[in-house]
């Protein structure tokens, strides 16, 4: 609790009201004497004369004992009265107990008004002294004394003649609590290092004390994570290079908040694995929403805050633009095509090796197979299948003009089309690129047919049949023997992809998102309208838990992140007037 005079007589506690006050001063004598001859000259009580009590000090801050207290935290003494501010700070001390002051802090010229590491600052009257030490904080693990002398002094001149003195201890500095990868440790390419600290730290002295060997090409960025103290991502402008051996340096010139050194510094060496090894979403972006000169990469945040972590997969030549960039389900390949009736070309992004698709000029609706192992095209209504491993692209025959968009199933067999037969309505086709066999689908006798999508286990296919604004959403189920081809809703719109819960997320004709329940046929709202702007391009991950989307905001495309429900939208891109581009559609890649 603190040291006091051993006269219990003399003894005044740090709060409540005095057993027995200290004997009155010569002014609280002069003061009993005057207040006789007044009550001598006249017969009534006059109020205010009588001995004045003592100051006293009700509490103190932090308290007498306490442990771990932060180290910018001031000095707080709470008296019962108005003081003399003067009469207080001259009679404080605050030293460590090897008898030095606090860094920075002297309390004679803070008393006296003059600069220094700390200064007096009170309030409710008079009431509340704070000492105040703003950016000279206390040392770390270290117990400080503070003294009052005797002598302080009410604002009315009650004298409190004891001394006061208590003791507390403060916190460690801040320590490196985890990094990702940890050390020895594996990480992908296209994935950001994560550091942890302990407590909230400076950004800019994190910046010095962080560094990365070998320098990753095109350089690095780091940034804080706004809803976790502490959390800092480290990420390469380009993915780093797979089988490469980087060393992660955090030194003690990282500093918390109070200006604290980190108490001891750390190596970390990773291996890069291969592409892939994570999710991801690949994009192009450019000046114009129709104009891509770069090919970005997106990855997921892994704790929910973290900045988005987005890094250079291609730029396009000078003068040039992108029309599309497609990634491999993988991450290990990239296909770009460029305006101006360029072939595609396919990137090996672990070599950096491109090779082009022969056929490709003018080519539409490209996609990866779900292995990775193929990139199916349309070239002047005919299907061509490109197989990276050959380098040879083919055409399958098809006895109609076919169109967009197309639909790998899951297993990488069988491509959804939709093909025009001569005289009829647009129709699904079913292709096989290994039989090179066309098949079609029952017609359901109610108008044009189109955009295929396949569920997650290649045993149900969704379509559209009609036209806009009457599209009716359709469900192909082969091993459904009683009714393999039936409708859903109408007036449903396009749909999107199918979704973990086994609903299909649908393109309404608004422009909304919604799920729409193949076995209840009830729909719910997904994504909507903000801003009078509605989701542009839709993609969905594998297993159709997670969602990216673009949405025009403030006049640049962006693309955002949800769950299959819609809620807990997150950016993952900042597009703006200071960083003036457009995100295209994205492609989950990755596993």
């Amino acid at each position: 609790m603190g040291s006091f005079p051993k006269d219990p007589s003399r003894m005044t506690p740090f709060w409540g009201v005095a057993r027995r006050v200290s004997r009155p001063s010569l002014y609280n004598r002069g003061r009993l004497v005057g207040c006789g001859l007044l009550a001598s000259l006249v017969a009534v009580f006059v109020a205010g004369c009588g001995p004045l009590s003592p100051p006293q000090i009700t509490d103190v801050l932090p308290p007498p004992s306490q442990g771990g207290v932060h180290t910018n935290a001031p000095i707080e003494i709470i008296f019962n009265v108005p003081m003399n501010e003067h009469s207080v700070e001259t009679r404080l001390s605050l030293r460590n107990r090897r008898g030095r002051p606090a860094p920075g802090c002297d309390l004679r010229r803070a008393a006296a008004g003059e600069a220094t590491g700390c200064r007096f600052s009170w309030s409710d009257g008079g009431r509340i002294m704070r000492l105040i030490h703003p950016g000279h904080p206390l040392a770390t693990v270290t117990t400080y004394r503070v003294n009052l002398g005797g002598g302080i002094a009410s604002r009315q001149g009650a004298v409190n003649s004891l001394s006061h003195s208590w003791a507390f201890s403060t916190e460690g500095g801040p320590s490196l609590s985890s990094t990702y990868p940890a050390n020895h440790g594996v990480l992908g390419p296209d994935q950001a290092v994560a550091i942890n600290f302990n407590r909230a730290m400076d950004q800019a002295s994190v910046g010095h004390a962080v560094t990365i060997t070998p320098v990753p090409p095109g350089g690095y960025s780091l940034s804080a994570n706004p809803k976790v103290p502490g959390r800092f991502l480290l990420n390469p402008v380009r993915p780093l290079a797979p089988g490469t051996t980087y060393t992660l340096t955090v030194t003690r010139a990282a500093l918390d908040t109070d200006g604290n050194h980190l108490q001891a510094g750390t190596r970390v060496k990773f291996t890069v694995g291969k592409l892939g090894s994570t999710p991801t979403i690949d994009f192009a972006a450019g000046a114009t929403p129709t104009s891509y000169t770069e090919v970005l990469a997106a990855s997921l945040p892994e704790v929910p805050g973290d900045p988005p972590s987005v890094r250079l997969l291609a730029t396009a030549p000078a003068g040039q633009h992108y029309v599309f960039a497609w990634g491999s389900p993988n991450g290990q390949y990239l296909a770009t095509e460029l305006a101006g009736k360029a072939e595609i070309q396919v990137a090996d992004l672990a070599t950096g090796k491109t090779a082009a698709v022969l056929g490709s000029t003018a080519s539409t609706a490209a996609v990866w197979s779900p292995n990775s192992q193929q990139l199916a095209f349309l070239a002047g209504g005919a299907l061509r299948v490109y197989t990276v491993a050959s380098k040879i692209s083919v055409t399958l025959s098809a006895p109609a003009a076919l169109g967009g968009p197309l639909a790998w199933r899951p297993d990488s067999s069988v491509l959804a089309a939709v093909a025009t037969p001569s005289g009829t309505a647009s129709r699904i086709a079913l292709l096989s690129p290994s039989l090179r066999a066309v098949t079609y689908l029952g017609t359901s006798s109610a108008g044009p047919e189109g955009d295929p999508v396949w569920n997650q286990q290649g045993t149900g296919l969704a379509f559209s049949v009609g036209a806009s604004p009457a599209l009716a959403v359709w469900l192909y189920q082969p091993a459904d023997v009683v009714a393999p081809l039936r409708l859903l809703r109408r007036g449903g719109g396009q749909p999107v992809a199918f979704l973990s819960s086994g609903s299909i997320l649908v393109r309404t004709v608004s422009g909304s998102l919604e799920a729409l329940s193949p076995t209840t046929e009830q729909v719910s709202q997904v994504v909507g309208e903000v801003g009078g702007q509605y989701p542009i391009a839709t993609a969905v991950d594998d297993p159709g838990r997670v969602l990216a989307f673009t949405r025009d905001q403030g006049g640049f495309v962006n693309l955002f992140l949800s769950n299959q429900a819609g809620s807990g939208t997150a950016p993952l891109t900042a597009f703006n007037k200071s960083l003036p581009m457009n995100a295209g559609p994205p492609t989950f890649v990755g596993t």
